[in-house]
């Protein structure tokens, strides 16, 4: 779960993050000894177990998959993978989450200086804490974070603070539904970890893309090239720049999984390339929704005869994301037939 939901805060180094009582075999185990520990384990966990060495240091890991393979009798050594990518104790937890996300790891142990085993990330709970952060990144950028109070010229500041306080109160509260939203997609997340992967690039995106056209509408508003009777004129004009944008950044989404992405780690029933096509049309229609939210934000601002300045950038980033995170996942899911936990 989120920091938010949990209301603990968020680990800070990788040996916080890690399990602390991973299964292990000594390095003189036999594969069936190895497969029958995999088989205690409860249901979710990944099925993959540490090889020690006599002294307690990493050798290597072994996959249920490798084990079963072997001769019953054979020694876990050789079926393990020797030198597998670990994370050091004192790693910060978002560098060892997303290395392991990156590469697609099934298991990433945590070892000390000297090699020795401490712990190992699961992919659950390298993609949680990514959620966490991202949930926390986006309060902090939607201005729940105190705001300072300054006087701008002949305003009071009990005047500007009434003039900032409904909107960041407005804005905390629709900052909750992210959390929402990806409580809903627990499951469909539990079942194709990949897509928490790539929701910081989606969430990011759209945000660059939403940032941009609002700056480039309120310049035009504020310097007079572009005024209310115009506005027709300027979401035709976003939406044409959008659309152009959405295609190269759906080609580029798509090249992005399906030639880093581990094919192997894809379940039963689908395809790298249709998981491509999925997370490359939820960039898409993310980058035309936020354009556009961009554009019309400022326009609504000026037109309700209100400051684009004070509206606007906090809106657009809670706005945006609580989008984002919905179009991403009602399409990435029904595309790939995956279900939400409603």
């Amino acid at each position: 779960m989120t920091s938010t939901e949990t209301d603990q805060p968020l680990p800070d180094t990788a040996l916080e993050l890690a399990l602390p009582q991973p299964r292990t075999v000594p390095i003189g185990a036999t594969c069936a000894e190895a497969t029958a520990l995999m088989s205690e384990g409860s249901a979710g966990e990944p099925t993959v177990i540490c090889v020690l060495a006599e002294d307690g240091r990493l050798v290597g890991i072994a996959t249920l998959r490798d084990c079963l393979k072997a001769p019953a009798d054979a020694p876990v050594d050789r079926a393990m993978t020797a030198r597998p990518p670990v994370a050091r104790a004192d790693w910060d937890a978002e560098d060892a989450a997303r290395l392991m996300l990156d590469r697609d790891l099934s298991l990433l142990p945590v070892v000390d200086g000297a090699g020795k085993l401490l712990g190992v990330v699961t992919p659950r709970r390298a993609y949680r804490h990514l959620l966490g952060q991202a949930e926390d990144d986006a309060q902090d950028f939607a201005g729940v974070i105190p705001i300072v109070e300054d006087d701008y010229g002949a305003m009071s500041i009990t005047a500007d603070f009434l003039r900032r306080a409904p909107w960041v109160l407005v804005l905390a509260v629709a900052g909750l539904a992210a959390g929402y939203v990806v409580h809903v997609y627990e499951d469909a997340l539990d079942a194709l970890v990949i897509l928490a992967l790539y929701m910081p690039m989606v969430a990011d995106t759209g945000g660059n893309v939403g940032t941009q056209s609002s700056s480039l509408v309120t310049r035009a508003i504020g310097s007079g090239i572009v005024d209310m009777r115009g506005w027709a004129r300027v979401l035709w004009r976003e939406a044409r720049v959008s659309l152009m944008m959405a295609a190269a950044l759906f080609l580029f989404a798509y090249l992005k999984v399906l030639l880093i992405s581990n094919p192997q780690d894809v379940p039963m029933g689908l395809t790298i390339g249709q998981i491509a096509i999925a997370i490359g049309t939820a960039l898409a229609v993310q980058v035309v929704s936020a354009t556009m939210i961009g554009a019309i934000l400022p326009l609504g601002a000026v037109a309700a005869r209100l400051d684009p300045a004070v509206v606007s950038g906090p809106a657009l980033t809670t706005i945006v994301d609580l989008t984002g995170l919905m179009l991403y996942f009602f399409i990435t899911t029904h595309m790939l037939g995956l279900y939400a936990g409603f």
